[in-house]
C-alpha cells in the first residue's frame, strides 16, 4: 500500500498547453549526439535549463493553408491530417499543429530547418541560400512572418517526413504552468549548422545523451525531469539511423507523472509505479 502523499500545486489544476520539442541528432565518432539548448535565466519556465528546441503550439501553426506546404510523415502514402492527428492524439483543430509548431520552434530556437525546395532537395542553410533563411528567422522570431509567409515567399515545403515522432510528456498537475509535449527526433539536414536563438536562449551545444546526463549529476547542468529521462532512453542507441529505426511501429501514449512525498522525500511517480528523483 502506497504511503504517497500528492504535492499541492497551490492553484487549481490548470490544463496543459499543447507543445512540440525536436530532439535534432547527428552521428559522431562517440556516439549520437543532440543539440541542446540552454534557456535564458529570465525565461518563466525553467530558466538555466538544458533543453531541446521547442514550444507551444501557435494559432498560425494550424492554419489549414499550410496543408498545401507540407510533405507526409514517412510511411504516410499521402498528406491525411486526420491519420496524422491521430498518430500523435492531436486534438480537432491541431492535426498538423505538432509537427509545424515543432518545425517552428526549431528553426526559431535553433536554426535548422526542416523542409524542401519545390524540386524535393532538402532546404541548406550555407552558401547561397545562407542570408535569405537568416532574415525569414529574424522575421518569424520577430512574429513579423508565419510559416506560412515564408513557405510562400521560399517556396518551400514542410517535410514532415524528416521528424520521427518519439514519446509524449505531460507536466503533473501539481505544476502550475503546464505543457503537453511531443516529443520528435529529426537527423541535422546537410548544410546547416544549429545557432541559439540569443533571445529565448542563451547557448547551444552538441552533446552524448551520457555527458548530458553525467554532468547534470555533477552540477551546473541542469535538466528538467522529461528531459532527463528522455536522454536516458536515447544514450542506448550508437547511431541516429538506430534512433529513427526505433519509432517504427512504436506504441506512444502520454506520460503524466504524479509529484509526491514518498516515504519522507519528495518524489516523480510514474504511470508504471516506478519512483524517481525530481
Amino acid at each position: 500500500m502506497r504511503d504517497d502523499t500528492l504535492v499541492p500545486g497551490g492553484t487549481p489544476t490548470v490544463p496543459p498547453r499543447d507543445s512540440a520539442t525536436v530532439m535534432v541528432a547527428r552521428d559522431a565518432p562517440g556516439g549520437v549526439e543532440l543539440f541542446m539548448l540552454e534557456r535564458h535565466l529570465s525565461s518563466d519556465f525553467f530558466g538555466g535549463a538544458y533543453v531541446f528546441p521547442g514550444g507551444k503550439i501557435d494559432d498560425a501553426d494550424t492554419d489549414p493553408t499550410l496543408n498545401e506546404f507540407v510533405d507526409p510523415p514517412a510511411g504516410a502514402p499521402s498528406l491525411d491530417p486526420g491519420a496524422i492527428g491521430a498518430s500523435v492524439e492531436a486534438p480537432p483543430g491541431k492535426e498538423l499543429g505538432f509537427h509545424l509548431a515543432a518545425i517552428r520552434e526549431t528553426f526559431e530556437e535553433a536554426g535548422v530547418l526542416l523542409a524542401r525546395h519545390e524540386d524535393g532537395s532538402v532546404v541548406r542553410l550555407d552558401g547561397a541560400e545562407a542570408g535569405r533563411f537568416a532574415e525569414a528567422r529574424r522575421a518569424l522570431n520577430a512574429r513579423e512572418a508565419t510559416l506560412l509567409d515564408i513557405a510562400r515567399s521560399h517556396r518551400i515545403r514542410y517535410a514532415l517526413d524528416l521528424m520521427f515522432y518519439f514519446s509524449r510528456w505531460i507536466t503533473p498537475e501539481a505544476v502550475p504552468k503546464r505543457y503537453d509535449t511531443r516529443f520528435f527526433v529529426a537527423r541535422l539536414p546537410e548544410g546547416q549548422t544549429p545557432l541559439h536563438d540569443d533571445f529565448e536562449t542563451t547557448s547551444g551545444l552538441w552533446i552524448r545523451p551520457q555527458d548530458a546526463l553525467d554532468r547534470a549529476i555533477e552540477g551546473g547542468f541542469t535538466i528538467i525531469f522529461p528531459t532527463r529521462k528522455t536522454l536516458e532512453s536515447i544514450a542506448v542507441f550508437e547511431t541516429v539511423d538506430d534512433l529513427i529505426a526505433s519509432t517504427e511501429g512504436k506504441q506512444i501514449g502520454g506520460v503524466l507523472p504524479a509529484l509526491v512525498t514518498h516515504e519522507g522525500e519528495l518524489k516523480v511517480r510514474l504511470p508504471d509505479g516506478t519512483y524517481h528523483a525530481p
